[in-house]
């Protein structure tokens, strides 16, 4: 029986992350892709601080803030954004190719994601120039961007998330440009996927239980010793956000496989039909 109604569709999410959880167990190698995305980024972000080409403590902006001053944060924002997307590939292949009765390993997914490095490249550049111009119109709080653009910008980045939601399977998949994968994904969500979207939500509520046992831990930690206890909270905190997005890499290559009428194995056929409702086409 198809549960339905809020409660109803996050128990079937459930199900499906309950099923990525059996793929994680199989590759646990999966779990490392997000892990060194998070490196790199850091890794970045610490050599253009050390350069000084960013300020880590910079109160905003002003009138006479010109472009040029931007440009350090911009090409680290396409670095960043490039290494979270390769990455994300990378565990998207592997779990592909998992699902497809594979077996993958660090090095198949790495040397698959590498393969179409040209089309991730230019991706990375359109996640980039989209994250600039949502940003620019919600405004800086700081300096009194209002509510009304703030909720328009949260708007359209939560279209645009949609909209683009199966794009790094697709590009990794059938190695199309970019352009072409978002207009396919945009096509598959909403033939598909598009009325009732509670994975966000499922895996943001585990994700906030586990950050929450993690300061938990950390505190009892704490309790002997407040270095240990902040070591402690913060390896637990990024070890459940790793678990957390490799499961979501898992779920997102499960539902592309059953958008193309594909049967992925580990996940069984009436969940994936419940984990979002399909339209019933004409």
């Amino acid at each position: 029986m198809v549960n339905t109604g809020f409660f109803g569709r996050i128990s079937n999410t459930l199900k499906m992350i309950k099923s990525c959880v059996e793929v994680l167990k199989k590759d646990k190698e999966l779990i490392l892709f997000p892990i060194m995305a998070a490196f790199s980024v850091l890794i970045l972000a610490f050599i253009f601080w050390s350069m000084g080409l960013i300020d880590i403590q910079e109160q905003g902006t002003n009138e006479n803030t010109s472009f040029a001053q931007f440009i350090p944060e911009i090409i680290l924002l396409f670095a960043a954004n490039f290494f979270i997307v390769f990455f994300n590939s990378a565990l998207i292949s592997g779990a592909l190719h998992r699902l497809r009765g594979g077996d993958p390993n660090v090095g198949s997914a790495m040397n698959h994601a590498i393969k179409h490095i040209h089309h991730i490249f230019i991706w990375s550049i359109i996640v980039t120039i989209v994250a600039i111009l949502i940003a620019a119109i919600k405004g800086d709080r700081r300096q009194g961007g209002g509510f009304m653009r703030q909720l328009f910008g949260s708007m359209l980045q939560a279209g645009w998330t949609m909209m683009t939601f199966f794009v790094v399977p697709i590009i990794v998949a059938e190695n199309i440009t970019p352009i072409s994968a978002i207009k396919k994904s945009s096509r598959m969500f909403k033939q598909t996927w598009g009325d009732q979207v509670t994975a966000n939500f499922g895996f943001g509520i585990i994700q906030i239980v586990a950050i929450v046992i993690s300061g938990a831990i950390g505190w009892f930690f704490g309790l002997l010793n407040s270095t240990l206890g902040i070591g402690v909270g913060v390896l637990f905190a990024a070890l459940s956000i790793s678990i957390t997005y490799t499961l979501e890499g898992i779920y997102k290559a499960a539902l592309y496989e059953y958008a193309l009428g594909e049967k992925p194995l580990e996940f069984k056929q009436e969940d994936l039909k419940t984990a979002y409702s399909a339209k019933v086409m004409a």
